[in-house]
């Protein structure tokens, strides 16, 4: 069992929290909620002054990350453009008065910026924590699915079965740490896609494995679902179960994703619990995770995730992908860099666009910032390409 010691909210004392009895609701290993005395919240960032808006930051990050990656300024206007007008007003809140400490980015922010790889093809996207104005989580939890709902009627948007689902990720009485985020990857052949993230968490972490049980049920995905559990029951079970993802498109081709995340278990381990997705290369997780972190057995500084990819019709998932933790398992972004560029130049990936990534988002030098979240890795199976991605929080904050 790991545990570690969280800071309390509040102004409340430091509570132990552990993968087998963690804090009611919330992520043992993501401090998030109000602003504390223990987690206060900074501005960082020397390139924005304080009025700058959440917005103005995003697209300023977006426009960067899309000239470093070598896009058309074109499709830059055309994810700013959109991106201003689905975030609406929440968006234009000052950077410099942080009211809220975010799940979704490691420093704290509202949104986290990630890139995508597969061969030539580029996918830049952007995850926004839905808050109210003040926040706090019952209004927080409102405007949520508030949010959903206004993307309804846009091209290629269908979000009538994450509706359907609304009863199990509400709660009557949400906690501070409550979380709900939604996503959108700007592609290059097709329209914006669409996500959501879902806290399964948010009537208690006890309910969490029910709450993913009967939204599979619903989604047309249980036996898939169910032969997951059933093949990772020997290997140390799935681990705690931390999100679920839902792509907002036509529900036949649609994704849904869960979250597994692993604090206990050995790469080994991880590694042949995503032998039941049938486009796993054996020993790849296992070799990912050794040649990043440096190591392959717990303790790890934050978990190993492994992401399970569902879709209607098939009897196991589709697809699954190593999350491998950046920060703090590394204490700064240059770091994590080289290591993972080594790696992605020893299976063959063409590591200049995520150094890129990295460099164009970053408001300091590398070796001053530690904004790294997780990389994801799905092998390539033969005769198949490999899909690489970067998740990087904005350095808004300290």
């Amino acid at each position: 069992m790991l545990v570690i010691r969280r800071a309390g909210t509040d102004g409340k004392e430091p509570e132990d929290v552990s993968t087998t009895n963690p804090h009611q609701g919330g992520d043992p290993f993501v401090t998030s909620g109000p602003p504390s005395r223990h987690h206060p919240l900074r501005l960082a960032s020397d390139r924005y002054s304080p009025d700058t808006t959440l917005v103005e930051a995003a697209v300023d990050k977006l426009s960067r990350c899309h000239a470093g990656l070598g896009l058309s300024p074109e499709r830059a206007r055309a994810a700013a453009d959109l991106l201003t007008e689905v975030w609406g007003p929440r968006g234009r809140l000052p950077i410099g008065r942080p009211r809220w400490r975010c799940y979704v980015s490691i420093d704290g922010s509202p949104f986290e910026l990630s890139a995508s790889w597969r061969g030539t093809d580029v996918e830049v996207r952007i995850t926004v924590e839905a808050l109210a104005d003040p926040p706090e989580p019952a209004a927080n939890q409102d405007f949520a699915w508030d949010y959903l709902r206004g993307l309804a009627g846009r091209p290629g948007v269908d979000v009538g079965r994450v509706l359907a689902l609304e009863d199990l990720f509400r709660s009557p009485a949400p906690r501070e740490h409550y979380w709900m985020m939604h996503g959108v990857a700007w592609r290059s052949d097709a329209e914006p896609l669409f996500k959501v993230y879902l806290d399964p968490h948010v009537n208690g972490s006890e309910h969490a494995p029910a709450i993913i049980d009967e939204a599979m049920a619903r989604l047309g995905l249980s036996n898939a679902w169910q032969a997951t559990l059933a093949h990772a029951a020997p290997l140390g079970g799935p681990g705690r179960i931390g999100a679920l993802a839902l792509d907002l498109t036509d529900p036949a081709r649609a994704r849904a994703k869960v979250y597994l995340q692993y604090a206990d278990l050995d790469a080994a381990t991880i590694d042949r619990q995503a032998e039941i997705a049938p486009s796993h290369v054996p020993g790849a997780f296992e070799a990912a995770l050794g040649t990043i972190l440096g190591h392959t057995r717990p303790p790890f500084a934050k978990p190993p995730v492994t992401c399970f990819a569902f879709r209607q019709g098939m009897p196991a998932p589709t697809a699954a992908t190593l999350y491998v933790p950046m920060i703090p398992e590394f204490v700064e972004d240059a770091a994590a860099r080289d290591r993972t560029a080594a790696f992605l130049d020893g299976v063959g990936i063409d590591p200049i666009p995520y150094v890129s990534f990295l460099s164009s988002i970053a408001d300091r030098p590398l070796h001053e910032t530690g904004n790294q979240n997780f990389i994801a890795y799905e092998p390539a199976p033969p005769g198949g390409t490999a899909r690489f991605s970067g998740y990087a929080a904005p350095g808004l904050y300290s």
